[in-house]
């Protein structure tokens, strides 16, 4: 489908996306700032996508099986029917397939997402860096190639490699910043390899007691996380449309950022989330516009 048709077919169900948009722009700020600057098909297509992996996210963290299953079967459904049609009836998961379809997105990458998902649902912990890796492909270097499809329209896959790296570091300033909060939860995604304790010790305890140790094991994950950020560039430069460029670029810097300020803070261990400020954006936004500008 060449992209005027993939236009004329977001176009023509435009209206049934828009509680997507809005989903995205209350939960996730960052990726609606950075994304809702391009085109309409493409981004109200990002939104839609970007909902329907929430939704599953959200409900293999909370541990709700009956949800996760549903959203998976309405995706799965919907993917094998000849000809879907989308309206104001259609779940999460049948618009989704529906944007599949138009992007020629491949499957391969949402059942892979689920697979992950999955390990969330049934809490499965890392003993290996090799492991953790494999997961943060999963969940989100999965995201990376699907985004990335509806962004190029063009195959991917002599860039695949470079956007699941970009994926993984993604995940792993996921993990670096919500490493207290999870492990409230009693979830820790620090591979066994890198961080040892006992798992009867409270949450307390092991922050008082392994201070050190998780901070070293986090500085650990951010060098293998920065490392794959430098594949950024490389992907960004790729695509031929220079608002898909700056879209794509907004995203990864706002990420990157986050990193960044938990290295200048050295992994400082609280309840307080680390996030892009209003301001942080904005002065992100221009830097990059200008490049654009000027090129």
């Amino acid at each position: 489908m060449n992209t005027k048709a993939k236009k004329q077919a977001i176009d023509s169900v435009l209206v049934h996306l828009l509680d997507s948009r809005q989903a995205i722009k209350k939960k996730s700020s960052s990726f609606y700032f950075a994304f809702s600057r391009l085109p309409r098909y493409q981004a109200f297509s990002i939104f839609v996508l970007y909902d329907f992996l929430r939704q599953l996210d959200d409900a293999a963290d909370t541990g709700n099986a009956d949800a996760f299953n549903a959203l998976v079967n309405s995706w799965q459904t919907a993917m094998i029917a000849h000809d879907i049609i989308v309206t104001s009836l259609s779940t999460i998961g049948e618009k989704v397939a529906y944007i599949f379809h138009v992007f020629d997105i491949d499957a391969q990458d949402m059942l892979d997402m689920i697979a992950g998902q999955k390990s969330d649902l049934n809490h499965v912990s890392f003993e290996t860096v090799q492991e953790l890796e494999v997961y943060c492909y999963q969940v989100a270097g999965t995201v990376g190639c699907m985004i990335y499809t509806i962004l190029s329209g063009k195959p991917i896959q002599m860039m695949k490699q470079d956007i699941i790296n970009v994926g993984i570091a993604l995940q792993l300033t996921n993990i670096i910043r919500d490493f207290h909060e999870d492990l409230l939860a009693q979830r820790c995604f620090i591979p066994k390899s890198l961080l040892q304790f006992d798992a009867k010790l409270s949450s307390e305890d092991i922050m008082l007691k392994k201070e050190q140790d998780i901070k070293k094991a986090l500085q650990q994950l951010s060098d293998i996380a920065i490392s794959h950020y430098n594949c950024s560039s490389k992907i960004i430069q790729h695509l031929d449309n220079k608002t898909s460029q700056f879209a794509l670029e907004l995203s990864i810097e706002v990420y990157k950022k986050i990193l960044l300020k938990m290295i200048a803070n050295k992994f400082e261990l609280s309840d307080q989330r680390v996030f892009v400020t209003r301001t942080e954006k904005i002065m992100l936004f221009q830097a990059i516009a200008v490049k654009y500008i000027v090129a």
